[in-house]
């Protein structure tokens, strides 16, 4: 009697989210999910974004059923090698190296942080606190209040 192999499974009601198979000659061929098209589905069914990540995270992507379980994969369609292996960068712990994208590094449009010194008062980047009026005499009077 020949060996029955684990059957491909299918992650139910994610089918809009597939994007392709393995057939790999050892295993059996496993359907591969799009990670971000299926927290879609679920944030149209009426999830937020935290509950779909969540949801997924714990009863989806963190299970393993067999040698047919699905693959859940980041879709990166459309993106270059060197945006891959930026983001690869950071999601090992690194700080992306020489391989930032040009989307990732800021322009003179960019908007810029704003500083604050020991006291609490803030200002735009690259104009001194002296400068900035509004920091001066920023607190209320309840402020006040709230003090004494």
């Amino acid at each position: 009697m020949a060996e029955q192999k684990d059957p491909t499974l299918y992650a139910d009601g994610f089918d809009e989210a597939i994007i392709g198979f393995t057939e790999e000659w050892i295993e059996v061929p496993r359907v591969i999910y799009s990670k971000a098209k299926m927290q879609d589905i679920l944030i149209e069914d009426g999830m937020s974004i935290e509950e779909a990540l969540e949801y997924l995270e714990f009863n989806v992507w963190g299970a393993y059923v067999g040698g047919g379980t699905p693959i859940y994969a980041n879709d990166l369609s459309g993106t270059t090698r060197q945006e891959v292996e930026y983001v690869l960068d950071l999601y090992q712990g690194g700080d992306g190296g020489d391989n930032a994208p040009d989307w990732a590094l800021p322009s003179e449009d960019s908007p810029q942080l704003s500083e604050s010194d020991s006291d609490g008062n803030t200002t735009e980047k690259g104009q001194s606190l002296e400068e900035n009026d509004s920091t001066e005499n920023s607190r209320s009077s309840s402020d006040e209040d709230v003090r004494s």
